[in-house]
């Protein structure tokens, strides 16, 4: 990812722009007219924006034709535009399904449309989310945050409106992406997810299915017993909110992501929620220097590092936490390259936080014999060494690995287990071992429907031997956590990994 301070010496020649409410609309744009997503696209809509976004991810996608064939792609676009002419037209919210359906198959954690900015707005307008919080365990969905609905946490969650829940997710799941080939990362976004306002279910749901103001929830307890509640569906600031209930839940800041804990006289638990340090920076050696000056002087040897919910995040929080690592210095990725410098065409169309990126200066980057250009090292923070921290953690590291790690957290998953510097337990994660696409990202706004899709930029390369393309990283000790064990309240891999170094 751009480290802003950075780019400032390069040779990007425009003003480091960091986004605003007030700039995130195209200049060229007039402001939008009302319109919700039964609003009707006539075929000649629909075809101009799929042909806008079609060449704009073949230009500028690093990884467009990574894991899918061009043909395939060519023909999923073309397929919105045929559907579009057959039944005279398409809604907006049609129009947004068809073309995740489609980002979907780039098969990037990091490729996704977001909702246009009105339909976006009604979600705090218009109630669709259920009153409560749950989860996909052992591919059952568990409630986690009952709210005041009357049901209890570990209650599972067996239909909605009389439509069983293991239909819904089948259905909303192929709109997840995921890096690569990790299918199985797809439950972390099935119930909830920042990406997809309030997780696939209600996000998709609410423009799949006739979603009423009111709910029944068909449910089984823990011994077996079945019955229906009836709720009311809340807003998305309210489903937020619901999140401060849990005492557990995972920080969406990095400055309240970290939690440090000594466990007897040798050891210590280290949790690390999340890298993003973007909305609210601290500067992470602010954070992490009194945790590993405190393992040093007290000479404890063994380390646990809960790395569960982190699903990725910043380049300096990522490479600070790396430093106190490795007794040596390492590399989270070898090269960074982008497919195009030449966004001729799009420009009115695209917006990202660094304006320079629109259209860079080639003097930042090293053509490739394939077309490609990678970014040279003054540039790009992810390729350049990183050095080990004076205090930095020499003992035995134990890492907590789950589905939802992906992006930044997995590159360092992916080090720590291809270096072997650490044991790893708990679940397979998602992510690209072999490297991802993200870092500085564009968002496309095609003017038709005023759909938003986001384009990473950059593909890193990782030179790490013993991984499969595309296929996560599996832990050493795979536990992953079961419904009796939530029910009871107990953690099989966080007690897997005390009993290793007891």
């Amino acid at each position: 990812m751009f480290n802003s301070k950075m780019i400032a010496t390069t040779a990007f020649v425009t003003a480091l722009a960091l986004p605003s409410a007030s700039c995130a609309q195209s200049k060229s744009q007039a402001p939008e007219p009302e319109y919700d997503a039964t609003t009707m696209l006539t075929p000649t809509q629909v075809a101009s924006d799929v042909a806008l976004a079609e060449e704009a991810y073949e230009r500028i996608h690093p990884g467009y034709i990574r894991y899918t064939d061009p043909e395939t792609l060519k023909a999923a676009w073309a397929a919105i535009t045929t559907k579009a002419a057959t039944q005279k037209g398409m809604t907006i919210g049609d129009f947004y399904l068809e073309i995740q359906n489609v980002l979907t198959l780039i098969r990037c954690d990091h490729t996704k449309a977001e909702l246009p900015s009105q339909l976006a707005k009604e979600r705090n307008v218009t109630p669709v989310y259920l009153p409560l919080r749950w989860t996909l365990i052992e591919d059952r969905a568990i409630v986690t945050i009952p709210a005041e609905t009357g049901l209890n946490r570990g209650d599972e969650i067996l239909a909605i409106d009389g439509r069983p829940i293991a239909e819904m997710i089948a259905e909303v799941a192929p709109l997840i992406p995921v890096d690569g080939y990790t299918e199985w990362s797809r439950r972390s976004g099935v119930s909830e997810s920042l990406e997809f306002r309030g997780g696939a279910i209600d996000h998709f749901g609410a423009l799949l299915w006739d979603i009423k103001p009111s709910a029944t929830v068909s449910i089984a307890t823990a011994d077996g017993t079945k019955r229906d509640v009836v709720v009311d569906r809340i807003i998305h600031k309210k489903w937020t909110a619901l999140g401060k209930l849990a005492d557990d839940a995972p920080a969406a800041n990095f400055k309240d992501a970290i939690g440090f804990e000594r466990l007897g006289n040798q050891s210590a638990y280290l949790k690390v929620d999340t890298f993003v340090n973007y909305r609210d920076p601290v500067k992470p050696k602010a954070l992490f220097d009194p945790i590993f000056d405190a393992l040093k002087e007290e000479g404890r040897e063994n380390l646990i590092l809960d790395l569960r919910e982190n699903g990725g995040g910043s380049t300096d929080a990522q490479r600070a936490l790396t430093s106190y690592l490795f007794d040596k210095p390492v590399k989270l990725a070898t090269d960074a390259r982008v497919k195009t410098l030449n966004h001729k065409g799009l420009e009115e169309h695209l917006w990202t936080w660094d304006k320079r990126a629109i259209n860079p200066s080639a003097l930042g980057f090293r053509k490739n014999d394939d077309g490609t250009y990678s970014l040279r090292s003054f540039v790009e923070d992810l390729i350049k060494p990183v050095k080990p921290a004076k205090n930095g953690f020499r003992g035995k590291l134990i890492v907590l690995t789950s589905d939802s790690n992906s992006s930044a957290s997995a590159t360092l998953v992916a080090l720590l287990k291809g270096s072997e510097r650490a044991i790893l337990v708990g679940e397979k994660t998602g992510g690209s071992p072999d490297g991802n696409t993200g870092g500085l990202q564009f968002t496309l706004t095609v003017p038709e429907s005023r759909v938003r899709m986001r384009i990473p930029m950059i593909r890193y390369f990782n030179d790490l031997k013993g991984f499969e393309s595309g296929q996560g990283i599996m832990p050493d000790k795979v536990i992953p956590l079961s419904v009796d064990a939530f029910r009871a309240g107990s953690d099989p891999a966080l007690e897997a990994a005390k009993a290793l170094v007891k």
